[in-house]
């Protein structure tokens, strides 16, 4: 199993709520209520139970204090102080179980409510609410003032405290070890579903959290991104991209592109462009340059050197959700443009492709990055590519 480092989870915690606090005096806000499993972290330090389908089955409210009371699908009434670790969570309060907070919007908005009232907010922010239970509090509650601040929330989380980095690094690190150990493994006869049980099988062994995402390409069209039992010939050229979350809810993202045996010279020169325009992104990345010219200088060099561009955004923002603020793209496709700050954690995946035999072979790379002064660092450690030359 990964050593994942020891932190002081103490002042994590503090250094999160002085900066929810500053939010919420900024704001004028007297609570939060948070439902996305993030925000919910980052407020409370409180593990939700993470499945791809629970983003709103839990809800936090925090206060200005920095107490806060969560609502869990488990119990069926009040349990007071429920984490000795967690001082500050002072208690788990009941929702309706296994479900999306829509199929029960009433009794949401009652349950909300009553805790609301007591205690007697005035001006809430709130984050990913669905708008049915916005609306019901609203009409409960009209004396309340409700105000959305998710992107306030996805900014104030963009630069990282330096133990946040750290728990970022360690993830990156146990998805390295996955990726290698799936390269490694990787050989003619396997299967899609086979290379990605490698992967997969050794995060979880390295003690990550929760797998994020499992994707796989082999001979696929553009956009297919799931593994399917191909069976891997001699001459295949795919990707995977993969994920976790590790200790403390931080993620990993990386891409890897597998070989099986010889490819092609059309893939060998791709690659070789594709790593190039990868570089020049990485370069230009630093403290004070906007998203968007990551994005463009980045694609530039594929255009320029005739290979279709990234269809979709360079990268992203990483941390407590394997895509978080901001996003890497070209303008249009951004509400803002803003500039890489010191302590900013980030993900860059570029892709292209070649034509083999009117089939489209897709070629990708991703790894994790933080900005520092000079520029990024690499978190991601797996190797970049194999031997093909």
């Amino acid at each position: 199993m990964y050593e994942w480092p020891s932190v002081d989870w103490n002042a994590l915690r503090t250094d999160r709520t002085v900066r929810l606090r500053e939010l919420m005096s900024a704001r004028g806000l007297d609570h939060l209520l948070l439902m996305a499993f993030d925000n919910v972290r980052f407020a409370t330090d409180y593990r939700v139970m993470t499945i791809v389908e629970n983003y709103d089955w839990f809800t936090a409210v925090f206060d200005a204090s920095g107490e806060s009371r969560v609502f869990v699908p488990f119990v069926d009434g009040r349990v007071d102080h429920p984490v000795e670790d967690l001082p500050d969570l002072v208690a788990w309060l009941p929702t309706p179980s296994w479900s999306s907070a829509t199929m029960h919007a009433d009794i949401y908005v009652r349950l909300l409510a009553q805790e609301l009232s007591r205690l007697r907010a005035r001006r809430v922010g709130y984050d990913i609410i669905p708008h049915q239970v916005i609306a019901g509090l609203e009409a409960q509650l009209p004396d309340v003032k409700f105000e959305p601040i998710a992107v306030e929330l996805f900014v104030l989380r963009a630069e990282k405290h330096p133990i946040e980095i750290e728990l970022l690094d360690a993830s990156a690190r146990v998805a390295a070890i996955a990726a290698e150990e799936a390269l490694q493994a990787t050989q003619p006869g396997m299967r899609d579903y086979d290379v990605m049980a490698v992967a997969m099988e050794s995060m979880q062994r390295q003690g990550a959290e929760y797998l994020t995402h499992s994707v796989c390409n082999v001979r696929l069209p553009k956009g297919e991104w799931f593994p399917r039992g191909q069976t891997l010939v001699e001459g295949d050229a795919f990707f995977f991209d993969i994920g976790c979350h590790g200790h403390g809810g931080y993620a990993s993202d990386i891409c890897r592109m597998a070989f099986v045996g010889d490819p092609r010279d059309e893939i060998v020169h791709a690659w070789d462009v594709l790593l190039e325009a990868y570089h020049a992104g990485q370069a230009i990345a630093r403290a004070g340059t906007r998203v968007s010219e990551i994005h463009e200088a980045t694609n530039g060099v594929l255009r320029k050197r005739g290979l279709p561009h990234t269809p979709y955004a360079v990268g992203h923002g990483i941390g407590l959700r394997a895509c978080e603020w901001p996003t890497i793209d070209r303008h249009e496709m951004i509400s803002a443009d803003p500039t890489l700050v010191v302590g900013a954690t980030i993900a860059l995946e570029p892709e292209t492709y070649v034509e083999i035999g009117n089939r489209p072979v897709v070629l990708k790379v991703e790894d994790n990055f933080v900005v520092e002064a000079n520029g990024l660092r690499a978190l991601s450690t797996a190797r970049v590519h194999p031997d093909v030359h």
